[in-house]
């Protein structure tokens, strides 16, 4: 779960909660909507900008404001879901409101599973402003079209930073336990244990590469040499067409065939802020053992993918004529039975 939060939210959320109290909506749920009354009040048929943060004890599970972007919604509370129906029912721009979500609710309309942080007994808490309205969609864009441009600004701002940081934390690692490797053109660190023969790889080929990932306290969370994760066969990195992490595309250009080595990724070249899934956290470092099992040319890989192609679907087609005969056989035991 994420830990940051802006704080001048904190701070305005935490004055609004201990001076206004708690509504309770129809179905139960705890709300306050904290207003100066003096906005314009929204109407059916306005869009919403809503910045929203959703926390959970003393930690944010998602914020428009680390984002950057608001969300925007068309303002139509007679369909709304209740208790969004009752309690945005009256909202003006500059109204802040708040939600406690009892997670005891939340489990038992989900056959009681949810996110193994979520306990029962406590709450989440989703905080909104609405900090303006829209008359119409192309409006939105428009607005939604400034917040993106921005966020993304300050996305590559904090990359460059966070890869300053990351760098710093691998290079010591390296020092350490005494590593030697080869920093790759856009920041990876690679160490070479097999160099490999032949050119290095580059972007018109294909590189066929088993791989084996974790985070650098050791904990595996992929492989396609570890029949657990359910994948076995080398995976095909296409230089020209790259839909891996931007480290691996680093790394591997430091590589020929048959090599062997280990990439350490920063985290601005692997998943960044939002990490991924449970092992991955915002901003991990990762690593990877990597060897390179073959590279191809673009009319290999094109022969590669026909030939795999042409084996599945002779697969069906046998699965097929197998299906075909047991209820031929089904139906003829059923016939003798008469």
């Amino acid at each position: 779960m994420k830990q940051f939060f802006n704080l001048a939210v904190i701070c305005t959320l935490a004055l609004a909660a201990c001076t206004t109290p708690f509504k309770k909506a129809k179905d139960g749920t705890l709300y306050k909507v904290i207003s100066k009354n003096s906005g314009a009040r929204l109407v059916a048929g306005n869009y919403m900008e809503l910045f929203v943060v959703t926390t959970y004890k003393d930690s944010v599970l998602n914020s428009s404001y680390e984002e950057g972007v608001p969300q925007f919604g068309l303002y139509d509370t007679a369909n709304f879901p209740s208790p969004y129906k009752e309690i945005f029912k009256n909202i003006r721009i500059g109204d802040s409101i708040i939600i406690k979500l009892p997670t005891d609710s939340i489990l038992a309309k989900n056959g009681g599973q949810g996110p193994p942080f979520m306990k029962k007994g406590q709450f989440i808490i989703q905080h909104y402003l609405l900090t303006n309205s829209y008359a119409t969609k192309d409006q939105v864009d428009s607005a939604q079209k400034v917040y993106i441009v921005a966020a993304q600004k300050k996305d590559s701002l904090f990359a460059i930073q966070q890869q300053v940081k990351d760098s710093k934390t691998i290079e010591d690692y390296l020092a350490k336990n005494k590593i030697t490797a080869v920093k790759g053109a856009k920041g990876a660190y690679v160490e070479i244990l097999n160099p490999g023969t032949g050119n290095a790889i580059d972007t018109p080929m294909v590189a066929m590469v088993n791989y084996t990932g974790k985070t650098m306290a050791g904990v595996a969370f992929d492989s396609n040499t570890d029949s657990s994760f359910q994948h076995v066969e080398p995976y095909p990195v296409n230089m020209s067409v790259p839909q891996v992490m931007p480290g691996w595309i680093d790394g591997l250009k430091l590589l020929k065939n048959g090599a062997k080595a280990r990439f350490y990724i920063p985290s601005s070249l692997a998943y960044g802020k939002r990490g991924s899934g449970e092992k991955i956290k915002a901003n991990e470092n990762l690593v990877f053992d990597i060897t390179i099992v073959d590279v191809l040319n673009q009319a290999q890989y094109a022969d590669l993918v026909k030939k795999k192609q042409e084996q599945q679907m002779a697969q069906q087609k046998m699965m097929q004529e197998m299906q075909k005969q047991m209820q031929q056989q089904q139906q003829g035991g059923a016939g003798g039975a008469h």
